[in-house]
């Protein structure tokens, strides 16, 4: 008791001292303003880059926050930096944020853009697969520089993201998935020319192009689906929820801004209380050979 009485005068102590340097005792507002400034100097979240393991099937958002991504015009292109290399940005630099998980077959980002920050630019790397969830932009394919509507998927784009207009908000789900056949072609799939097919419980929007698909997928309430393997993996992003989803005997509940990886072999199933949608891919596995991607997706149990 004594040590703890004789630690508390020292600290008392310290804290007279350092009011009698200052003239008066710092204020609580002011106390309150630096802590604020020490939150905003916080240091940036990095860029998760490590690949997932086969034995993780669902990266809830929770667990996987944005991190600051920023992007300019230099020299004829469009520099990008990322995590805490977004801060050495120079004055002007389009700021926005991202949230991304590797799998073993392909990335999965999610680019977040808002008008307050200058709105869509974004180098293309090795993306090759867009789908526009909301907004607009435009973008390299092939030849031509065409603008992406909300629900349009464009692959093999090339260029740069950028504002079509003036800035505005957009959100923009991308995939590094390689083709399933070989074919690279760049194609723009207006979401406009896509039926949506009603399957019941389920309705389906299938983008086809040269060497994969894009599949929107809405889900709704009462759908508990039978268990289903597929020949590639599905690279889900989740933009609608919550809904529960179980793969190889792990149930998870999932909602909008988790990533989930339907592995290639194993079976899974959904079941759904709420209207919830997602949109994936396919991604390759490596052992596979070249597939057509209408046999990509999922197939029926063996009886």
């Amino acid at each position: 008791m004594n040590d703890v009485r004789t630690l508390a005068i020292a600290a008392l102590s310290v804290f007279f001292l350092a009011a009698c340097d200052s003239g008066t005792p710092e204020p609580a507002a002011s106390m309150d303003a630096a802590a604020d400034s020490a939150a905003a100097v916080a240091p940036a979240v990095e860029v998760p880059t490590e690949t997932m393991g086969d034995d993780v099937y669902v990266v809830v958002a929770k667990d996987n926050p944005f991190f600051p991504v920023a992007a300019w015009e230099a020299d004829g292109t469009v520099q990008m930096a990322m995590g805490s290399d977004a801060a050495s940005a120079p004055d002007g630099a389009v700021t926005y944020e991202a949230r991304q998980v590797v799998w073993p077959t392909a990335r999965v980002r999610v680019l977040h853009f808002a008008e307050e920050t200058g709105g869509v630019l974004h180098p293309i790397t090795d993306e090759t697969i867009l789908y526009v969830q909301r907004g607009t932009a435009t973008v390299g394919v092939g030849d031509a520089t065409v603008t992406l509507a909300a629900g349009d998927v464009a692959s093999f784009p090339s260029g740069a993201l950028r504002n079509a207009g003036a800035a505005a908000d957009a959100t923009i789900v991308t995939w590094n998935a390689p083709s399933l056949t070989g074919e690279d072609t760049p194609t723009h799939v207006p979401g406009a020319s896509v039926e949506l097919r009603d399957l019941g419980f389920l309705g389906l929007k299938r983008y086809t192009f040269p060497g994969n698909s894009v599949r929107v997928a809405i889900q709704r309430a009462g759908l508990n689906s039978d268990p289903v393997t597929g020949r590639t993996d599905s690279l889900i992003y989740v933009t609608g929820g919550p809904m529960g989803f179980t793969e190889n005997g792990q149930a998870f509940t999932v909602s909008e801004g988790d990533f989930i990886r339907e592995i290639a072999g194993l079976e899974h199933f959904w079941n759904v209380e709420t209207e919830s949608e997602f949109v994936t891919t396919s991604g390759k596995p490596l052992e596979l050979e070249a597939i057509d991607p209408s046999q990509a997706t999922d197939i029926p149990p063996a009886k």
